[in-house]
């Protein structure tokens, strides 16, 4: 048993006896997964209840099933424990579909059950084996060609039994979940709902739980209610952001035009005692465009109250009761486009219904719980942003427990506030068990990334440059460096960096699909010659991807990762202040505490691994609780050979000759 083992399994089992909420910080490598899953398993085999295992990652969701395989194995009676994933992921008919892709999670579940309905029809009586479709090698084919399912009909007639005896005996990774089900041509999806009722542990993407649609579906499926239900929440100090995003309302300027093309390409039509719809949306547009051009001069902000209704009615000479008639009116069109098309086999959409909808919600998102913003990033959009994100939270008490754990979950206090947790929930807060020679903090007193000081010094950006190159040459390990942003990457680059980098490094970039990435990252860590990656902290490269052993051995963080400061935040600030006295520290220093710890906890995933992390900032300083043994940089290069050993450092390249990297450098 791991240092610290102990205490999760013991704080387990007693939240599993009483319920409630436990919030359990741990760091990476302390085997957190398998300590939570154990008594979680126990407690659910005896009360007959289920796990939801709630992850952001498919790395996470076969970690958990990983863990679930290990256990099972040891156990009398074997367990079964199913993987979810959305129909976009697991839908084999349609994924050669051009039209399905971008569809929403409603739409393409409407597409799912019309082809269900008819394959039904189809079988009554005898039921036919029905093949998989012919597709055109590589190519896409059309919605409307395609009726009832082959791979739903070879659900139907499976042998649930005996797929579930198959599964429990191996308790497959999602890979080969999916990898089976193509090889005997059933749905992955379908046939995954069908086991779930007969299944201990389930692993799924947030939204299967916080979406209000698909939880009541899901509870369906598993035919059990909240109150036997033990949810788990991987990486949990992702959720309150993930719960604001989700009770978001935006209207984008892209969908107004959609909406208006949508207009143009079925025929125009007149509102009741009102103008033409397409005199309508053009008005909304109009309106949607001058307050994101008037207001949002960098990325957001705050429309002044009812400045965006009041536009509305200026300009389309009405009152607010006409406008919900009006609004009424399209979303009535709307519908009935989105039934017609379904009648078609097309994809249900319709852009006037959406926009539609969304201006008859938009008078109600009120302060506290919501401000209305104007976006320039990272689309153009008016928002009604939401503040609360215990409101979405609210169904997490329905359940007999919760575990909310994660490696950066400090401080609980702001996790358990936003949630709206209350004061009885269980904060446990698991030490780094890592040997501290193993690892050392380094900072930097002679830079800063500080906004004020990189705005009135013109030479700050290349004095940062070359500090960097000259720590960089001092490490002689595989070294990843993090910013705080893609921009100040690009112009540390630009800067000279660029120049002066060896040729096997990895640079991302702010829009690299994320499979291209994955492939890329890959690799490098697999290749004995890379070096160096550059990416941003916060982002994909510095969260939820393990660097075990040699493949990456120092981090340098050039600067404090603080949040942007953005209009969105500054409420949230406010509304935090109003509601916990804490504004400030949860939504300025927490985040910024979180990408630090993340970042380094890159290097060290176990307690065989070392690491030098280095922070190029004089406000390091600030973070000296969760830095142990933080210090200032003396004399780099002696500190690093006795650390590291005798091994080749990297040489940089002469200026004239630019490097190759492993993808387009930052911004293009």
């Amino acid at each position: 048993m791991r240092p610290g083992q102990d205490a999760i399994l013991r704080e387990v089992a007693t939240i599993a006896d009483r319920g409630g909420p436990l919030l359990l910080n741990a760091p990476t490598g302390s085997g957190k997964t398998v300590a939570v899953i154990a008594p979680l398993l126990e407690h659910a085999e005896a009360a007959d209840h289920k796990v939801l295992y709630l992850v952001r990652t498919h790395s996470q969701e076969v970690q958990v099933l990983h863990e679930t395989r290990a256990i099972g194995h040891r156990l009398e009676r074997p367990i079964l424990a199913v993987g979810l994933a959305g129909r976009a992921r697991r839908c084999f008919l349609l994924e050669n579909v051009a039209e399905i892709k971008g569809a929403t999670a409603e739409e393409h579940g409407k597409l799912c059950a019309d082809r269900k309905r008819a394959t039904e029809r189809a079988m009554q009586g005898e039921a036919p084996t029905a093949p998989p479709p012919d597709l055109p090698e590589g190519g896409e084919i059309d919605l409307a060609d395609l009726d009832g399912c082959p791979y739903y009909a070879r659900v139907l007639q499976a042998d649930l039994e005996t797929l579930g005896e198959r599964f429990r005996a191996k308790l497959p990774s999602p890979h080969e979940f999916e990898a089976y089900a193509r090889e005997e041509n059933l749905c992955a999806y379908e046939l995954a709902k069908r086991l779930l009722p007969e299944a201990r542990v389930v692993t799924a993407p947030y939204a299967f739980f916080f979406h209000p649609y698909i939880r009541r579906a899901l509870f369906d499926w598993m035919r059990i209610g909240p109150e036997r239900l033990d949810l788990v929440v991987d990486e949990a100090h992702n959720l309150p952001n993930h719960l604001r995003d989700l009770a978001t309302v935006a209207l984008p300027q892209e969908s107004v035009r959609r909406a208006r093309a949508e207009i143009s390409e079925r025929g125009d039509f007149q509102l009741p005692d009102g103008p033409s719809a397409s005199r309508f949306l053009d008005l909304v547009g109009a309106a949607v465009e001058e307050l994101i051009h008037a207001l949002a001069r960098e990325d957001d902000a705050v429309l002044p109250p009812s400045i965006f209704e009041e536009a509305l009615l200026t300009a389309l000479g009405g009152t607010s009761h006409r406008l919900d008639t009006w609004l009424g009116a399209l979303a009535t069109w709307g519908e009935n486009l989105r039934d017609e098309r379904r009648r078609e086999r097309r994809l249900p959409r319709s852009w006037v219904h959406t926009v539609a909808l969304t201006l008859l919600s938009w008078p109600q998102l009120e302060p506290p719980a919501y401000v209305k913003v104007a976006t320039r990033l990272p689309r153009p959009a008016l928002e009604a942003y939401a503040l609360d994100a215990s409101v979405p939270a609210r169904p997490i008490s329905e359940c007999h427990l919760s575990v909310h754990l994660s490696g950066t979950l400090a401080p609980l206090e702001e996790y358990r506030d936003s949630l709206g947790l209350g004061a009885a929930a269980r904060l446990v807060d698991v030490p780094p068990h890592f040997p501290p020679e193993n690892r050392k903090f380094l900072y930097d007193a002679t830079v800063t990334t500080r906004f004020e000081e990189l705005r009135a010094d013109p030479r700050a950006i290349p004095r940062l440059a070359d500090r960097l190159v000259e720590v960089l040459q001092a490490l002689p390990v595989k070294t990843a460096v993090f910013f705080p942003s893609f921009d100040l990457l690009q112009r540390v680059l630009e800067a000279g960096l660029q120049s002066q980098l060896p040729g096997n490094v990895f640079i991302e970039y702010s829009k690299m699909p994320t499979g291209d990435l994955w492939r890329s990252i890959e690799g490098w860590k697999k290749d004995p010659e890379g070096t160096i990656l550059l990416g941003v902290a916060g982002g994909r490269l510095a969260e939820g991807i393990d660097y075990p052993d040699e493949e990456l051995e120092a981090v340098v963080l050039v600067g404090i990762p603080y949040p942007r400061p953005t209009a969105k935040r500054e409420a949230l600030r406010r509304f935090l202040d109003q509601t916990t006295n804490r504004g400030w520290q949860y939504t300025v220093e927490a985040p910024a505490q979180r990408a630090i710890l993340q970042a380094c906890g890159r290097m060290i995933r176990s307690e065989h691994d070392r690491g030098i992390a280095i922070v190029l900032d004089r406000r390091a300083t600030a973070f000296a609780s969760i830095l142990p043994g933080l210090a200032p940089i003396d004399d780099l290069p002696r500190l690093t050979s006795e650390f590291y050993g005798r091994r080749a450092r990297w040489a940089p390249t002469p200026k004239h000759a630019p490097p190759s990297t492993g993808a387009s450098p930052a911004g293009e």
